[in-house]
């Protein structure tokens, strides 16, 4: 099931969207994307991240784009000053930098409803789409570009939980990560549902977390599969974007 199709079978009207991103013209390429969606509705935008705590709290939206720089405050911090206000809300980060020590300042805390994602990902613009999706609906995505560099990270090291896994096991955790559904992975892949939800629940177990189906443990081992590899080289505040 689609997330568009879960969110009408309970009965949930449109996915409420706020974009912020000091470039004017990313903010209406973003909203052309989006509004593609008959049930996606972007609702305010913002161009600096000071703009953006204060839209979420005016506006009450279901989930907000972030570009990580952003002038006064940026998007990381934005994110979280957003949360603390409105815990439900999904969080898409939008940045040009693959730097673990992003990903782990974003999932602090919980790291459901939460997206990592790099702008050379953008080009294919139904991306945008499918990590609003998910994260409208509590899933955790990581841009398949860092899950892949964290896999290979794993692989070079000796005792890595990922060398019992075959390759095409180690394929369906990366989607599972970015935060695909097991009918999306398994259709992508050629393989079977039960195999995803198998592969997914032997990752999470050698995490050691429980319950791998639930969509927040899924989470949960993707935070701890981030924080496992985190190097610190620098912060957002370093960086411009």
């Amino acid at each position: 099931m689609t997330g568009h199709s879960l969110r009408e079978s309970l009965g949930v009207g449109k996915v409420r969207i706020i974009l912020a991103d000091d470039s004017q013209y990313i903010r209406t390429a973003y909203r052309r994307v989006l509004e593609t969606q008959s049930h996606f509705e972007v609702v305010g935008v913002a161009e600096d991240g000071e703009e953006a705590v204060q839209k979420a709290k005016e506006l009450q939206p279901d989930v907000a784009v972030l570009d990580v720089r952003m002038p006064k405050l940026n998007g990381i911090d934005a994110a979280h000053q957003i949360l603390e206000d409105k815990p439900d809300v999904g969080i898409v980060v939008i940045s040009a930098y693959d730097d673990m020590e992003f990903v782990r300042q974003l999932f602090q805390g919980s790291p459901a409803g939460k997206a990592y994602l790099l702008k050379t990902s953008l080009d294919d613009i139904g991306e945008l789409i499918r990590v609003v999706e998910a994260v409208a609906n509590g899933a955790t995505v990581l841009d398949s570009t860092l899950v892949q560099q964290l896999v290979r990270i794993h692989l070079n090291r000796d005792d890595s939980f990922l060398l019992q896994f075959t390759e095409t096991e180690r394929e369906i955790w990366e989607f599972v990560a970015g935060g695909y559904e097991n009918s999306e992975t398994a259709a992508i892949l050629g393989v079977t549902e039960s195999q995803v939800s198998e592969v997914a629940g032997r990752v999470i177990d050698a995490l050691g977390i429980s319950n791998p189906n639930d969509v927040d443990v899924r989470s949960q081992a993707v935070a701890r599969f981030v924080n496992a590899n985190t190097e610190v080289p620098y912060t957002v505040d370093d960086q411009q974007s």
